[in-house]
């Protein structure tokens, strides 16, 4: 394993600096694929569009009890790819749980809030269909990273979207929001022309919240320049005063963007372990 792991993490690390995310993810899922032992059923669809895809990972010893989460990734809406994300799979199998990885549209193909309502269509296609892949559709929980935290929490809150995939939010027991854009207002030209002025309002979570949300648990990096903390902290006043259950945590000035990503897995994971905590948060909802 060290032989594997001690490349890899530099490899990932100079890539993700000095070329580009995608060369880093490539690396990275690389050398995960070299020493996972878990089942894997690619490009599932959940819908009739050509993005509408899904991968499923599970343990060779997973079945219909077994906890799931779906994962949506990051990238502003506009970049990213499922099959940069295994290793984020390996590290939710590694703890119990079967995981589905959806992509969703992308811009400039798609804007708000196509993104969201593709990630409710995700969301409910696993509730129904999960069974057959060795998981339980009554331990569905969310989990995502920057834009997909964004996708996973406006799912889940907005009650409109699962309504439209023809669900209720009911089903989902707990989500997880990994440094999350909840509450900006755009001001970049392309975050502008993505969700449009028009939808600054409606567009931010914190402005639907009513109570009865499922429980949530929200992590951010001290270090994170990114995606400004006012966003977790005013999701955390609206939690409170919906009274729902909910977990703050906030890592310290060393953890940027990137590096909350990478601290899910644990060849990067040391004293901040991103998916032990929200796994410990999960199991407090069973």
């Amino acid at each position: 394993m060290l032989f594997i792991l001690i490349p890899v993490s530099i490899i990932v690390i100079i890539a993700w600096f000095t070329d580009t995310a995608a060369a880093g993810l490539r690396v990275l899922n690389a050398g995960v694929s070299l020493t996972n032992s878990y089942n894997i059923t690619r490009d599932i669809p959940y819908g009739s569009e050509s993005w509408q895809k899904l991968d499923i990972y599970r343990a060779q010893d997973a079945d219909e009890n077994t906890p799931v989460i779906v994962f949506f990734f990051g990238g502003g809406w506009s970049w990213g790819d499922k099959k940069y994300f295994e290793f984020v799979a390996d590290s939710f199998v590694r703890k119990g749980y079967t995981v589905a990885i959806p992509n969703y549209v992308l811009y400039p193909k798609g804007k708000f809030p196509q993104f969201v309502e593709d990630g409710a269509k995700a969301i409910v296609w696993v509730k129904n269909n999960i069974e057959k892949y060795q998981g339980s559709a009554d331990k569905v929980f969310l989990v995502g990273h920057s834009a997909g935290a964004y996708i996973a929490a406006m799912a889940a809150i907005d009650k409109r979207y699962l309504h439209q995939a023809g669900e209720d939010m009911l089903f989902i027991k707990g989500v997880a929001g990994i440094a999350g854009p909840y509450n900006f207002t755009p001001k970049a030209q392309e975050y502008v022309a993505i969700f449009g002025e028009e939808n600054f309002e409606i567009m931010k979570v914190a402005n639907h919240m009513t109570g009865g949300e499922p429980p949530m648990i929200l992590l951010h990096g001290n270090g994170d320049t990114t995606v400004g903390r006012f966003n977790q902290e005013t999701m955390v006043t609206a939690l409170a005063q919906g009274n729902v259950k909910y977990k703050s945590v906030l890592y310290n000035d060393d953890i940027t963007h990137t590096k909350i990503l990478l601290k899910l897995h644990p060849w990067f994971a040391d004293k901040v372990n991103v998916t032990e905590d929200i796994d410990i948060f999960f199991k407090t909802l069973d």
